[in-house]
């Protein structure tokens, strides 16, 4: 089993939902209607995650939450909450939840949360905004440093998972000749590319082999994270800078002092937040929300981007100083589709992985599977054919043979299909009103809850999502 997970809602359609699909994805899970009952359980069973909902009858999530960090603060704790209540969800994790998962929410949305629980070991959300001490422990889990330098395929393990760049593709070739150069130096680096390219690969690699490769690796993912937590996360603040705020407590940058702090889709941070960080750029110095006492930074940025640049500029969504700052050495990883000969390469590497993971028989791609590998599109690129690779090693079963048939199996959606559509005739008859709000919840569904991203796809204001969110809440 990869994990144990605590289920506690009083919703059991809901709670056997989670249960279901929890447990066919490997976690043990030991699923509670009654949160006092849960805490029995915690006092004789251990568990390395709970997933609690908010609005119970017995005890709310929130006293839950505090009673379980005041007597197990390894555990980990993913809340669940509504669309509408998000600065309900910001206080939670001020007070050391790992994540929150908001209603409505899919199969997969809830995995993918647990899964970045269970295979990171970066420091989360809930880790930089702790006042922790010893940056080695986060969630109970122990942050792995390098001690030694990568080897000559550029392998490394990073927590349970091989970052490793696969490829013999020339564009793949130049980035991995200049990766050694780039990564003995301090200057900061900006990678673009589009989602699922591989920029965190590169990123964790530049870490790996630079002189910072002992320090902390700290991750922040900037389009997941809430406006109102963007300057705390980074910097931290004083007790008392803002409502919420009731100690003292370091951000990311305190975290990742004498390593490299990555910023993941840097372009979605609030421009006023972008000024400041320009100014570490300039003065190696930052000050906490709420303090007039600058701060040291020695810290490596690395930042990445799936955007175009020069058009967020133009937006006025991106500072082109920062981004000047940031472009000491700009990297660009390349699509899926202009690497095409890479893919059985690539196919090789994934089989074996996960072959060795779930301890099975070797396994080989059938022609036709590979022949529509490679006249594939790959809007989701290297990451889409992880996924495949993944599902096709666990539905060929016995079979010595991963067959088309068990890349395209019924049972799951087309890859093709937007998440944020659905089918006029599978929707009930409904106001105009709730017509708009179920868009909205289906494609913050699609962007993981990301406002900016959802109002893009839309062709509304991202303040108007937050106002008809906030509607529905009162």
């Amino acid at each position: 089993m990869k994990g144990h997970i605590l289920l506690v809602d009083d919703d059991k359609f809901l709670l056997g939902f989670m249960d279901e699909h929890l447990s066919m994805s490997g976690y043990k899970t030991s699923p509670f209607n009654s949160p006092v009952d849960a805490l029995k359980f915690l006092e004789k069973n251990p568990v390395d995650l709970i997933i609690t909902d908010v609005k119970m009858n017995e005890m709310t999530g929130d006293e839950l939450l505090t009673e379980v960090k005041e007597k197990y603060p390894s555990i980990g704790v993913i809340m669940i909450t509504g669309f509408g209540n998000i600065n309900h969800a910001v206080n939670a994790l001020r007070k050391g939840a790992f994540d929150y998962v908001t209603k409505p929410f899919k199969a997969k949305e809830i995995k993918l949360r647990v899964d970045r629980f269970f295979e990171t070991d970066d420091l989360t959300l809930n880790d930089v905004l702790s006042d922790q001490t010893d940056v080695t422990e986060s969630s109970g889990k122990q942050i792995k440093s390098n001690d030694s330098k990568v080897n000559k395929d550029s392998d490394t393990e990073f927590g349970d998972q091989k970052m490793k760049f696969v490829g013999d593709d020339p564009q793949v070739k130049k980035l991995m000749s200049v990766l050694p150069m780039i990564a003995k130096n301090d200057a900061p680096v900006m990678i673009q590319g589009e989602s699922g390219t591989g920029k965190e690969v590169f990123a964790y690699q530049i870490h790996a082999q630079s002189d910072r490769a002992d320090k902390p690796y700290i991750k922040i993912n900037c389009a997941n994270l809430p406006s109102e937590l963007v300057e705390s996360t980074l910097f931290g603040h004083l007790r008392g800078a803002f409502t919420g705020a009731i100690t003292d407590q370091k951000g990311a940058f305190d975290a990742a002092n004498g390593g490299t702090l990555l910023l993941d889709e840097i372009t979605e941070i609030d421009i006023n937040v972008q000024a400041k960080l320009l100014r570490v750029l300039q003065e190696k110095e930052f000050y906490r929300v709420g303090s007039q006492k600058p701060i040291k930074a020695n810290v490596r940025i690395i930042a990445t981007s799936n955007r175009n640049i020069s058009k967020a500029i133009a937006d006025g969504d991106f500072r082109d100083d920062l981004y000047y700052r940031l472009n000491v050495f700009p990297i660009s990883i390349p699509p899926l589709r202009n690497r095409l000969g890479d893919i059985p390469i690539l196919v090789e590497h994934f089989v074996n992985r996960y072959r060795d993971r779930y301890n099975l028989e070797p396994k080989v791609i059938s022609d036709e599977l590979m022949s529509f590998f490679k006249s594939y599109d790959w809007k989701g690129n290297v990451r889409e054919l992880d996924n495949m690779i993944h599902r096709g090693i666990i539905l060929s079963n016995d079979s010595q043979t991963i067959n088309l048939e068990h890349i395209q199996n019924n049972l799951f959606a087309d890859e093709n299909d937007d998440p944020s559509e659905e089918k006029l005739s599978n929707l009930p008859l409904m106001s105009i009103e709730d017509m708009e709000l179920h868009l909205i919840k289906k494609t913050l569904e699609h962007t993981q809850g990301n406002q900016k991203k959802a109002a893009e796809i839309l062709g509304i204001s991202d303040r108007t999502i937050r106002n008809k969110l906030k509607n529905v809440a009162e």
